[in-house]
């Protein structure tokens, strides 16, 4: 009898140690969370949200200047139309209708995709539907490709 009492017991506190665990790793706060025990074993938790401030005086507040953001200059279509080479060969043509091809120089087979400009974006949109993003820069004289590593330099 001691034996399945016991049994029932330890299943019985297992229970309640994976139901604490589920319990406090099912949750996540954005903010500074206190707990506190009371003697009758009750808990009482506070969530105190980050972007509330604590009361200070005035006299002890530093303001500081606002950092201005780097502009981004805004490109279209018109901005980036036209042939774009790498020194290996690979070329990327974008007409202002936002219709474009990818190939290689020289070669009869490419591909063709639509396209779109982003701030200082190109966004490929392939047949499949999967996109690239490659970066204008130098005011459009040159776009970066992340994904591959490569520098397309405008044809003049």
């Amino acid at each position: 009898m001691r034996t399945k009492s016991f049994l029932q017991t330890f299943f019985a506190a297992g229970l309640l140690l994976c139901n604490g665990i589920f319990v406090s790793c099912n949750f996540s706060v954005n903010g500074i969370v206190t707990a506190e025990t009371t003697n009758d074993d009750t808990v009482t938790i506070q969530i105190t949200s980050k972007t509330s401030t604590p009361d200070v005086e005035e006299d002890s507040i530093e303001v500081e200047e606002p950092v201005e953001a780097e502009e981004v200059k805004g490109y279209s279509r018109s901005d980036v139309c036209g042939i774009y080479d790498t020194d290996d060969g690979d070329r990327l043509c974008f007409d202002e209708d936002g219709t474009g091809s990818s190939g290689r120089i020289g070669s009869l087979n490419y591909t063709s995709f639509d396209y779109f400009v982003k701030g200082d974006e190109i966004v490929i949109i392939w047949g499949d539907e999967e996109e690239s993003r490659l970066k204008i820069r130098d005011g459009g004289k040159s776009i970066y490709w992340p994904e591959n590593d490569l520098i397309f330099i405008r044809e003049e």
